[in-house]
């Protein structure tokens, strides 16, 4: 009786092992089945994705299209504010007891002069030659010092023309962010200064400056080599009684997201117009009644950007490009009221 039990028990195991062995190979089945089907749910949303990636492609370049056919001459002078005559150079009152502010045409460059009675600030200089020909208009209209030469950052287009300015003119001081300080233009700039006993003055966040009536804050630069060309530039707010200038020289995008900025008047806008710089949050803050774009007519770049100037449009400011018709800007204010007329002035030296 105990063997046929022992018998019985073992064909009880051998049945359970055969029923394990199905169950187990229909779980394995259905198992790979639904990996069969999740690859396939998967390959399904890959599909749909890239659907709507070439849909969104294909929208934003619509958008991209209807944007450049929106586009239209971004040099708005419609304004009261704005003389829309050409004045010529040989017309500018110096004397006026007023700020004037000269944005000039030097291409694909920047340059900003800023004069109140007898005291004078240069901001930047052009491209090399241009300064040649800066300092030769502002002799013609009796200016021989400069009380303040600020060369933005170490690039050409920023600093190429202040050792001509140097040599050409009598300078009072000059300041410059010390990164850069081994590039050739920079060097040419150290020269011009050491031949005529001056000294650079690398300028710090906070710094002011007074002539007469005019506050010169520096609200931002870099001086050391952690940023960029670009990055390290000096920008330079003038306060004017109740008026507000705000000049970025090439200052990007990650310099503007850094400080919160102070509402303005006047927008020097950072980096000829490019699209690493004026922000939708940055602009929100300083909210300009007037934008200048120092930019060259037909430049490489395809300055000034569309974003950019769609960005501008947006917060409702007056766009002003030396560009368009290859023209500077004179901008002249008793403190609260603001005028602007174009200027027959071009010193490119191209």
């Amino acid at each position: 009786m105990k063997k046929n039990n022992k018998h019985f028990n073992n064909w009880i195991s051998i049945v359970l092992l055969i029923i394990f062995l199905i169950i187990g190979r229909y779980y394995a089945s259905d198992k790979n089945n639904n990996i069969a089907n999740s690859s396939n749910v998967l390959t399904s949303a890959n599909v749909a994705e890239e659907n709507i990636e070439n849909q969104l492609g294909k929208q934003n370049e619509e958008n991209t299209n209807s944007l450049d056919s929106n586009l239209t001459d971004s040099n708005i002078i419609e304004n009261a504010n704005i003389d829309q005559s050409t004045i010529d150079a040989k017309n500018v009152d110096w004397n006026n007891e007023k700020l004037n502010i000269m944005f000039f045409y030097v291409g694909q460059a920047d340059s900003s002069f800023i004069k109140l009675n007898d005291k004078c600030i240069l901001i930047d200089a052009g491209n090399n030659g241009d300064g040649e020909n800066i300092a030769r208009f502002l002799k013609q209209s009796g200016i021989n010092k400069i009380d303040y030469v600020i060369g933005t950052h170490c690039d050409e287009d920023h600093i190429g023309g202040i050792d001509e300015v140097i040599d050409n003119l009598d300078i009072g001081q000059i300041l410059m962010p010390a990164h850069g300080k081994q590039t050739a233009n920079y060097k040419s700039v150290i020269k011009s200064a050491k031949n005529k006993g001056l000294k650079i003055t690398n300028p710090n966040i906070g710094d002011k400056f007074y002539i007469n009536d005019l506050e010169m804050n520096i609200l931002s630069v870099q001086n050391n080599d952690d940023y960029s060309d670009n990055n390290s530039s000096i920008v330079t707010e003038i306060r004017y009684i109740n008026n507000k200038f705000l000049f970025m020289g090439d200052a990007e995008k990650e310099i503007e997201n850094m400080y919160k900025w102070p509402k303005v008047d006047v927008l020097k806008v950072g980096h000829h117009g490019s699209n690493t710089s004026s922000t939708e949050r940055f602009l929100k803050q300083v909210k300009p009644t007037y934008s200048v774009i120092e930019v060259g007519k037909n430049n490489s770049y395809r300055l000034p950007n569309k974003y950019v100037i769609q960005r501008l449009e947006n917060i409702g400011t007056t766009i002003l490009r030396t560009d368009t018709k290859e023209t500077s800007f004179w901008m002249t204010s008793d403190g609260n009221n603001i005028k602007v007329s174009e200027m027959n002035l071009n010193l490119d030296s191209e």
